[in-house]
Parts: C-alpha cells; sequence; structure tokens
C-alpha cells in the first residue's frame, strides 16, 4: 500500500514538475503577435477603374435594348390607332397583330433582363475575384494572419486599413 502511494506521488511530482517546465513554451506560443489588416471591399469595388469601365459597357447594352423596346411601344401604339379605324375582319386581323406584337414585348423584356441580370452578375463575381486575389497577395506577402472586410468590423484604427493599397495594386 505505501508502494502505491509513492508511485503515486512520484508519477504527480514528475507530471506537475514537467508542466511547470512546459507552460513557458506554451505561453511565448500564445503570445505571438497576430497581424490583422481590413479592407472597405464597396470603396474598392466602386472605385476599381474596372468597375467603371463596365459600368459604362453595362449602361452602352442597356441604352441599345432601351432604344429598341422604345421602337416596339411605337409600333404596338401605331397599331393600336390604326385599329380603331378599321372595322370586321381587318379589325380582328389588326387586333391580333397587336397581340403577337405586345407577346414579343414580352419576352424580349424577359429574355433582356435576365441577359442584363446576368451580365451584372458576371461582372460583380470578376470584380470581386480580382479584389480578392490582391488581399490574398497583400496578406501572402506582408504576412497578415487576418485580413477582414470592413462592413463587419465595429471599430477599427486606421492604421490597419488597407484599401488604398488594394485600389494601388487593382489600378495600376
Amino acid at each position: 500500500m505505501v508502494r502505491l502511494i509513492r508511485r503515486t506521488f512520484l508519477v504527480l511530482f514528475i507530471l506537475a514538475v514537467t508542466a511547470n517546465l512546459t507552460m513557458p513554451l506554451c505561453y511565448a506560443a500564445a503570445a505571438k503577435e497576430i497581424k490583422i489588416g481590413y479592407v472597405d471591399l464597396r470603396k474598392a469595388f466602386y472605385e476599381y477603374k474596372k468597375t467603371q469601365t463596365m459600368e459604362n459597357e453595362l449602361n452602352g447594352v442597356t441604352d441599345k435594348i432601351q432604344q429598341e423596346r422604345t421602337k416596339k411601344i411605337e409600333e404596338i401604339t401605331k397599331l393600336r390607332g390604326e385599329v380603331e379605324l378599321l372595322n370586321g375582319d381587318a379589325k380582328n386581323k389588326k387586333q391580333a397583330d397587336i397581340d403577337a406584337k405586345i407577346a414579343d414585348l414580352q419576352e424580349y423584356d424577359k429574355v433582356n433582363r435576365q441577359k442584363l441580370f446576368n451580365q451584372k452578375n458576371d461582372m460583380f463575381k470578376e470584380i470581386v475575384d480580382d479584389i480578392q486575389k490582391i488581399v490574398n497577395g497583400i496578406g501572402e506577402k506582408d504576412k497578415y494572419d487576418y485580413i477582414l472586410d470592413s462592413r463587419n468590423i465595429m471599430y477599427a484604427n486606421n492604421a490597419y486599413d488597407l484599401t488604398q493599397e488594394v485600389l494601388k495594386q487593382l489600378n495600376k
């Protein structure tokens, strides 16, 4: 029985000594400074020259679609004016033409709305991917542990703001 107590005491003593010797190493590892930065993604997105170029292209496509749509509406309006002057079969035929043109306009709107939506999403994805590549590069080069989006930060010192560096690299 005494032997068992001695062994237990010896094992506990060895564990205590080992813990006391390794504890400073654990504190040193835990005390490593964490390097954190943040980026204002919205600012980077809208001040990126590629965003402005792509928005101009998208506006050009939208303008062309709107011009074509206006022509279709004017044609329908003209036909509606003509149908008022007709009687019988001619009126029914003209109304069928109007209905077909309205259906065509609705399909045109649907297709182009989807086309613009897809183009805008592709543009957004491409730009965000560009920003992400730059942020990853800065993180790896300058050995950051974390780079956060500023929208998720309640407070941060401006010294940790990497937005201008990101924009500089994006727009070069």
